[in-house]
């Protein structure tokens, strides 16, 4: 018996001793990693099985309510080979960096005459933004509208009088000169004949165009004659109007006056800077989701080329070109702090440059205070302050 408990303890010491045991964070860890796969192959179904049962609402309540708890839960028990995936995973990609670089500077030479191409097709504003707005409506069309194929031609051409009227309308309030003659000269009283029958005839056409146009949509939309095929709903109309609004001409010059009435301060002068990046990133949101849904619909000639024109070219370019400027002209402005409450009271003063009042500021190294635009414009002429003309020195 003695012998019998001797061997036992000795097989227990030294076998059973050096198999290790996994400690219950790590079956906490696999248990994670095992059930985050399950609850991951929804995703994986053929055709989307949550779409399929319950529509795009319950794939997208599904995606909040799971993906954050599988990211919190494996975050917080990670697997042991999880950082060792990471590791390899950073030393493959610094193995691949040169040839990628490589790869890289090729594709760059090889889409500099796409790029050029894309900037000139970009300086015809009038065509780009028109061929970007049909893009968009189309795919409306195609995606909402189940009946009536030309709606999205029909709401072109609505907001299109809708621009020139208000154009017209804008062109009107803001005339100053409302005498139907044409001088010789600045300051002769002498009349050009053939100048000023050419004035009073274009603006009598101008009327008569407006007029004329106002009426035709009028009874078109009261008669609806000819509007068989024009069928939109509502989330058509609030995508194609929004989209619209901030890509025409017109209402980008209008939108900074009206940001500009709202008086944020925050914005300091820039009111035309910020709606550019508004308007420019809100247009480019709203063809993001349409790319996915064209692909669904098998519309794949549609989805690349909202992609190609009005995500990337739109998007890369415009929006671009919109931040650089926006970041431009507050980078010139960041050494320069912001005038306190405070000071402001104290100070009672005008801004020396606009001679407005200053409910906002930003004050110079030399204590002079300026409205933010207005020293902007000052710094893109000079780096000395407009009233002592002193250097800007920064400590």
């Amino acid at each position: 018996m003695g012998m019998i408990s001797r061997v036992r303890g000795r097989i227990r010491s030294d076998s059973f001793s050096k198999i290790p045991t996994m400690k219950s964070e790590d079956k906490i860890a696999n248990i994670v990693w095992l059930l985050s796969l399950v609850l991951l192959l929804p995703y994986w179904a053929p055709r989307g099985l949550l779409v399929a049962l319950g529509g795009a609402w319950l794939m997208a309540a599904y995606t909040c309510l799971v993906l954050p708890v599988l990211i919190s839960a494996n975050y917080r028990y990670p697997a042991r080979w999880y950082p060792s995936v990471v590791h390899f995973a950073h030393i493959t990609a610094l193995r691949l960096r040169r040839p990628a670089a490589c790869a890289l500077a090729a594709l760059k030479t090889v889409y500099a005459p796409l790029e050029r191409t894309e900037k000139f097709f970009l300086q015809m504003n009038n065509l780009s933004t028109m061929l970007s707005q049909l893009l968009i409506f189309t795919a409306c069309d195609r995606l909402m509208v189940s009946r009536g194929k030309l709606t999205s031609l029909y709401s072109l051409m609505f907001y299109n009088v809708i621009t020139y009227s208000v154009s017209y309308v804008r062109e009107i309030c803001t005339k100053e000169d409302w005498s139907p003659y044409v001088n010789v000269t600045r300051h002769s009283r002498v009349k050009h004949l053939a100048m000023s029958a050419t004035k009073i005839v274009l603006e009598w056409t101008k009327a008569v165009t407006f007029v004329v146009t106002i009426t035709f949509i009028l009874l078109t939309l009261g008669l609806e004659q000819g509007m068989a095929h024009y069928r939109p709903n509502i989330l058509y109309t609030a995508i194609t109007g929004i989209y619209y609004l901030l890509s025409e001409r017109t209402f980008l010059e209008l939108g900074p006056i009206a940001v500009a009435g709202l008086k944020l301060e925050r914005l300091e002068g820039m009111e035309s800077m910020y709606f550019g990046v508004w308007a420019r990133g809100i247009t480019t949101a709203l063809a993001v989701p349409l790319v996915p849904a064209l692909a669904w619909y098998e519309r794949w000639r549609l989805a690349v080329l909202v992609t190609y024109l009005c995500v990337f070219v739109h998007g890369r370019h415009r929006l671009g070109e919109a931040l650089d400027k926006l970041n431009t002209a507050r980078g010139s402005l960041v050494k320069f702090r912001r005038a306190t409450a405070e000071e402001l009271s104290m100070l009672e003063d005008v801004c020396a440059v606009c001679l407005g009042n200053m409910s906002s500021a930003r004050v110079t190294p030399c204590a002079h205070f300026f409205h933010a635009d207005c020293l902007r414009r000052c710094l893109t002429t000079s780096d000395r302050c407009p009233i002592c003309v002193r250097p800007y020195v920064f400590y």
